[in-house]
Order: C-alpha cells, then structure tokens, then sequence
C-alpha cells in the first residue's frame, strides 16, 4: 500500500546505529500518519478518476422476471341473454428477460471532466512527495534541535565540572587567608546557578527528543552527534540556478501547477454542459408474459432494438452556470496560491543558499573563536593564581568558553538546517540525501547508495 514501505524495509536490514538520523528517517516513514494521509488522499483521486473515465465507457444491463399470473374474467351475454363468453380463471407463468447497452458517441462535459480529475490525481501525487520530503525537512531539524539542547547540557556539565574544582581551589586557598571571601561567594553562588542551568538544560534536552517520537511514534533515547570536521562545500551552481531548480521540481508547486490546470478544465467541462449528448443505445426484450383479451396466452415474442439518443439540455435551474462559477472560483484560488508558493520558494531559496554559503567561513571562525577562548581561560587562571584578576573575570572567561563551545556546535547545525532546506525547497531532499547527512554523524554509516537507489521509490530530481 505505502509506496515507501520498501524503503523502510530495505532499512531494517541497513547496519545503522541506534537513534542516528537514517535509523530515525526509517521510523518516521512508517510511522508518519501525514504520509499515510497524502497516499489514501492519493487512493481517493484515483478512484475518482476511475469514475470519471467510466463515464465514457458502455453501460450493460441485464434484467430478468419471473412472475406467476392469474387471469379472470366474468361471464358475458348478449342482449338475448346468450352466454358469449363463459367464466374464465386461468394461472400461468410468466417470463421476461431484457439487454441493455449504451454508450456515449458525444459527451464533451464527461471527456473533460475526466481530464479535469486526472489532473487532480496527478496534484496528489505530488503531494504525497511534497509530504515526503517535508518529514525529511522536519526530522532534520528536530534532530539539530535535539543536539542543540544535548549540547547546551553538556557544555554546562563541563563548566561546571571546571567551576567545582576551581570553588575547591577558592575553598583551599581560603582556608590559608589567601582569597577573599568575596571571591569564595562568588564562585559558589556561580556554582549553584550552574546546577539550575543544568536541570533546566537536562529538561530541555528531554522535551527536544519528545519532538523526534512525534515524528517516529515510539521513545527516542539519545542522537547521535555531528562530527566537526566534515566537509562543508558550499552549494554548487549560483542561486539562480537553485531558484529556476525550485520552479521545476518543488513538488508543493508542481501540485498547485496540477490544481490550476485541473480548475481550468473542470470550467470548460461545465461549460460543456450546455451541448448537446449523444448516446448509441441497443437492446433486446423477451417476453413470455402476454395474454390476449380472450384469456388465451399468446405467444412468447422477442424485440431488438438500435437506435441512438440526443439530449439537448435547455434549462436544469442555473446549476451549470453555477458549477461554471465555482470552477472559476477554484482557479483563481489556486493561482493565487501558486503565486504565493512562488514567492515563497524564492526567498527561502535565497536564504538557504546565502546562509549554506557562509557557513564554511562562519565555521572556521569559530574553530578561532574557541581556540581563543580556551588560551583566555587558561590566562585568566594563571592570572588568578597569581592575583592580578579577580575571580569574576575567571568565571566571565569560563562563560565566554562555554558560549565558544556552543557557537561552534550551532555552526555545523546551521549548515546541515540550510543544506536541507536549499534542497528542499529545489524538490531534492530525497533518500539520498538523508544517507550523506548521516555520514556526517560521529557514528553514521554510509550504505552503498546504488543498492538504495534500487528500491527508493522516490522521484528523482533531475
């Protein structure tokens, strides 16, 4: 029934780690009830446009009666009082079995109407892979959202750590009169909000990885992390290429193109409605029922009969015009739509291509960034040990470290968040492209995509 189904199975088998992106990919496919949604969506216009091409085709019925029959009839005179007809009470059986068959020679409102559903048809298809990659795009930001939170707990569990020794050298140096109690407040005060922090980082952490079993129907656990060296190219080809790519291949256009041209073909389907139709008819009666105004039963008969039908509609109440009005209606909804889509599609083209091209030079000036802060915090401890800074500039420097950490992380996410959004937004987040984000994780492994490709029912971006 699902055509991803396949997929999904191909990815049991697929030697993943547990709760890395391909592995989550694979359970939000099957779990997905959006996807399940747009595939009977896709059922529905199909069938419908089975009815509507069944409207072209001939129609057989065979009918058939079997009936028993009683005939009286009184007694009758004549003038003189003679018996002319004595009384009559006879049963009898009866039988009657008749064929028909009709088929339309013109019908110009059936022909376009179904050309009309056949484009819908064609829309859900494409909204089944505008589903499709939308749950890509979701569960790719879901997932970055969720190593965010799991980073932000673990860059406070480092500060921490690195706070708690530096109260227990406070503490000790102290003792000997050798810091000041300021100081020794400070720091523990500074420590204390670090465990708050932490809950809250360990309770945002939990509810991000709530949002991944929304899209997976079942517990997620733990994901795994980016690796921060993978190679961040920046996007081939210039924007407009990716803008004219997002005109041809996003699905969620391509579907409102299909709604518009199936509103104009309904409207002059409708409007056909005012011509005349024309039907061949043929058929054929036997009867075995018939009895004569004596009571005798005459003798069984058959018919055949051709002929053809014309039916010229003069009035039906104004409902053509109506549909024809709503028809219109529908089409300048959906190219309103489209509109909108086009524009939409082109700012967020613009920004995911502008955002994945200055990501390399953004991430290596946070390898800077970090590597700074680290020499600054280590200064900053020297010079505390020393007394030439205060406690507060160790721990500002330990802050700045922390933030360092995070920006770096946040850098490798921006990217991966603009990489699928520029190809969604293209049509192109397929399969193929779930398999290579996920070997930019720690632990990702990298299938052979050849033996995907066999099996992925996904369209293929050109």
């Amino acid at each position: 029934m699902r055509p991803f189904i396949y997929l999904g199975m191909l990815l049991v088998s697929l030697p993943v780690c547990a709760d890395d992106l391909l592995s989550l990919y694979k359970r939000a496919v099957l779990a997905s009830p959006e996807l399940s949604g747009s595939e009977f969506a896709l059922e529905v216009a199909r069938a419908q446009e089975d009815q509507a091409f069944g409207q072209l085709l001939p129609k057989v019925s065979i009918r058939g009666n079997y009936s028993l029959n009683r005939f009286h009839s009184e007694e009758t005179r004549n003038q003189r009082g003679q018996v002319i007809r004595p009384v009559q009470d006879d049963q009898f059986e009866g039988n009657v079995a008749s064929i028909n068959a009709r088929q339309p020679l013109f019908d110009a409102k059936a022909y376009l109407l179904m050309k009309s559903q056949k484009a819908q048809t064609s829309q859900k298809e494409e909204e089944l892979q505008a589903a499709h990659q939308k749950l890509i795009v979701d569960l790719v930001d879901s997932y970055m959202e969720a190593l965010e939170a799991s980073d932000k707990r673990e860059i406070i569990a480092t500060e921490l750590d690195s706070t708690v020794k530096q109260l227990a050298r406070v503490e000790s140096l102290q003792s000997r009169q050798l810091a000041l109690i300021t100081d020794l407040y400070t720091i523990q005060a500074k420590t204390e909000t670090l465990r708050t922090e932490l809950i809250d980082s360990d309770n945002e952490a939990n509810i991000a990885l709530e949002k991944l079993r929304e899209l997976t129907g079942d517990k997620v656990t733990s994901v795994q992390s980016v690796r921060l060296n993978f190679n961040q190219t920046p996007p081939q080809n210039n924007v407009a290429t990716w803008i004219d790519d997002a005109g041809k291949l996003n699905p969620d256009l391509k579907a409102l193109n299909y709604a518009v041209d199936s509103a104009k073909r309904s409207i002059t389907g409708y409007q056909a409605g005012h011509l005349p139709r024309v039907e061949l008819q043929v058929s054929g009666t036997y009867n075995d029922t018939a009895f004569t105004s004596s009571g005798n039963s005459s003798p069984a008969f058959d018919i055949g009969t051709l002929g053809v039908e014309a039916t010229i509609p003069l009035y039906e109440g104004g409902i053509t015009s109506a549909t024809v009005k709503e028809a219109q209606g529908r089409k300048g909804l959906n190219e309103a739509r489209r509109e909108q889509k086009l524009r939409e599609l082109e700012q967020k083209t613009r920004a995911a291509y502008l955002d994945m091209t200055s990501s390399p030079a953004r991430s290596l000036a946070t390898d800077r960034q970090l590597e700074a802060s680290e020499k600054s915090r280590d200064a900053m401890i020297e010079g505390y040990e020393l007394g030439v800074v205060t406690i507060v500039d160790l721990l500002n420097a330990e802050k700045q470290l922390s933030e360092s950490r995070k920006i770096q992380r946040e850098a490798r996410y921006r990217y991966i968040k603009a990489y699928s959004m520029l190809y969604y937004q293209a049509g192109r987040l397929l399969a193929d492209e779930v398999i290579k984000l996920n070997s930019w994780l720690v632990a990702g492994t990298t299938p052979e995509k050849s033996d995907l490709a066999k099996k992925n029912p996904t369209k293929s971006a050109q």
